[in-house]
């Protein structure tokens, strides 16, 4: 575990320090759970998306390299 210093606002200190109060956990251990569940939610809905798209493209038979290229063809702003 590594050891830091964050600074927070009156009014999220006040919530923790009653939530520690209440739960007598440490300000620092819920903060800990707190980010915790943040990181692991935002975990599971990237391997949601990802799952939602997975194999989107297998019913086309191109190139996806070729496809993007051929997009983008004429779209390209010269530089001056």
């Amino acid at each position: 575990m590594k050891r830091t210093q964050i600074y927070l606002d009156e009014e999220i200190y006040k919530y923790l320090k009653e939530e520690s109060k209440k739960t007598g956990k440490s300000i620092s251990e819920l903060i800990r759970e707190k980010l915790k569940k943040e990181i692991n939610q935002n975990k599971e809905n990237l391997l949601k998306t990802i799952k939602e798209v997975a194999g989107i493209w297998s019913y086309k038979n191109e190139d996806v390299d070729n496809y993007i290229r051929n997009m983008r063809k004429g779209k390209r702003i010269d530089s001056f």
